[in-house]
């Protein structure tokens, strides 16, 4: 029996070693390259076999592959996911717009704006008509504050009690100003004043002076602080007249976007009303509004003219 068996491992061991003898190391790993290329090949022609080692087929093997299930013939990372060029969160294959960052709504395309009007179109209410931010992008083509699609009167400027149309012609004080333009309606004034009586010298000087000094940081609604000390002044006057009013009306140049300006405008008047708040002044005494660059009160072809242009209005309001 020992015979039998030693005879057995002896076969073995010869075969063994014909076996080493009979290979070419150097046609062994030519072999290898070459399936190796080949597999490639298939590979990238989105017709790689899956096998047990690589799920999805996709080229990485399953122990280091982050994304196994790959849709067949899609391109991957390294690390086995596809790719997603703009770094959006969204894989190519999925992404409607693969060389833009977009989000998942919009198929990772990002947001237009058809219009034009500074309003993407995903908050864009009326996305194919230019608009206004105080009314989600929808249109005040005649800028009285009312949007168009709630105006009798869209292209003519009017006021709420109207419904958005002209109001009618009645000068109730008999101071040569229509009712509508007289912020003293009921109470006979300068038309240099808006309607409203000629204030004594103490208090024009210091409404003219928070005027004159009221500044703001280029394209923004933020007070510059030299203007502080007229503006305290004309707080302390305020609080002293609790029968006066204030109304603040801004106004910018014609530089830039028309809807824009619009909304600076208001924006600069209710953050001098802000202010003088903050100071004191009741908030139910002061009421804004903004033109934007209707009124021009210099030429916008100098920056003289400009700069008188950018400005917000106060009249003293008496009932």
């Amino acid at each position: 029996m020992k015979k039998v068996f030693k005879g057995l491992c002896l076969i073995l061991l010869v075969s063994w070693a014909s076996h080493i003898v009979a290979q070419n190391p150097k046609q062994t790993q030519k072999h290898k390259k070459k399936n190796s290329k080949e597999e490639k090949k298939e590979w990238l022609k989105g017709s790689y076999t899956p096998t047990a080692a690589d799920a999805d087929g996709d080229g990485v093997q399953n122990f280091t592959d982050k994304c196994p299930g790959t849709p067949k013939g899609q391109k991957v990372t390294p690390f086995g996911c596809p790719v997603d060029a703009d770094f959006d969160g969204i894989y190519d294959f999925e992404d409607a717009c693969p060389d833009q960052k977009g989000p998942f709504a919009n198929r990772g395309c990002p947001w237009g704006d058809k219009d034009n009007d500074g309003i993407s179109d995903d908050i864009d209410k009326c996305p194919e008509y230019a608009g206004v931010k105080k009314f989600n992008g929808c249109p005040d083509t005649d800028h009285d504050g009312i949007m168009d699609s709630e105006d009798l009167c869209p292209q003519q400027f009017g006021v709420p009690e109207t419904k958005g149309c002209p109001p009618e012609e009645n000068d109730t004080d008999g101071d040569g100003l229509y009712d509508h333009e007289d912020l003293c309606p009921k109470v006979s004034g300068l038309r240099e004043n808006k309607g409203c009586p000629a204030l004594s010298a103490v208090e024009k000087k210091a409404l003219d002076k928070a005027f004159d000094n009221l500044l703001f940081e280029s394209g923004k609604d933020i007070i510059l602080k030299s203007s502080y000390p007229s503006l305290d002044a004309l707080a302390i006057m305020l609080k002293n007249k609790p029968q006066y009013k204030l109304f603040l009306e801004g106004h910018t140049d014609n530089v830039g976007n028309d809807n824009h300006n619009l909304v600076l405008s208001q924006q600069r008047s209710l953050s001098t009303k802000t202010y003088l708040v903050s100071k004191g002044v009741e908030d139910a005494r002061i009421t804004t509004g903004g033109k934007g660059e209707l009124k021009p009160k210099g030429s916008n072809d100098t920056e003289t003219g400009r700069k008188l242009n950018r400005r917000v209005e106060m009249t003293i309001i008496m009932e």
